[in-house]
């Protein structure tokens, strides 16, 4: 799956926070799941880890 061509995510230069693969992406996707519809996600190719990009940021602040 090419997710810059097909979806047009960016690839980040950090770590899938799951996995700790350099194979992050972030943008937005096609999804059925309500609380992700419409939003940027961060999203790992490697280990398909997804997480709306605002809950990550409340996550991170969190800490």
């Amino acid at each position: 799956m090419n997710v810059t061509d097909e979806y047009g995510m960016n690839s980040l230069l950090a770590k899938c926070p799951n996995c700790q693969s350099e194979s992050l992406f972030c943008g937005k996707i096609p999804t059925k799941v309500k609380k992700m519809q419409d939003k940027e996600v961060l999203f790992c190719k490697r280990c398909k880890f997804i997480t709306p990009v605002e809950e990550f940021k409340k996550v991170l602040a969190s800490k």
